[in-house]
């Protein structure tokens, strides 16, 4: 079974991997693209760590899975967003989501928040779905993607601490 780690400053270079892993397999679940992201220097990498909560599944010292959570600066302070969920096919379904969910909640409660939300394509309903089990609910918020295309919008979900 996987541990669930926070990733450190040293600790880049495994969420750039598993990151970049998580943009090649499954490039329409982000709003981002491998093409993009694998430009970015190690200095960017090590920003992005310094900057939000990342937690890693680690298997055998490799990471099968990985989520980010942070405050944005256009969100209320009582919020914290879960990002870049993301779980290697050999890996789903065993629980490691749930897992990884359960550590940002608590580092959102340590944090001061009292509510998680999220962003989940149109077309992800494997994620909409977990995200469902997890407690999440959909707010009626939407993301547009492209700029006037509805049907590209990604939903925003919430779920109290």
């Amino acid at each position: 079974m996987a541990d669930i780690i926070r990733a450190h400053d040293d600790d880049w270079s495994l969420v750039r991997e598993i990151r970049l892993r998580s943009l090649s397999t499954d490039p329409a679940a982000f709003g981002q693209s491998w093409e993009k992201e694998s430009t970015y220097e190690d200095s960017v990498w090590e920003q992005r760590v310094r900057e939000a909560a990342w937690f890693l599944a680690v298997e055998d010292g490799q990471p099968v899975a990985v989520v980010a959570a942070r405050h944005e600066e256009d969100s209320p302070e009582n919020e914290r967003e879960l990002q870049a969920m993301w779980v290697t096919p050999n890996s789903r379904h065993g629980g490691i989501a749930a897992k990884l969910a359960e550590a940002v909640f608590d580092w959102s409660r340590e944090d001061g928040a009292d509510t998680i939300t999220l962003y989940v394509g149109p077309t992800n309903t494997s994620a909409r779905s977990l995200y469902e089990s997890l407690g999440f609910v959909d707010t009626g918020d939407r993301w547009e993607i492209v700029e006037g295309d509805p049907d590209s919008a990604w939903s925003k979900m919430a779920r109290g601490l």
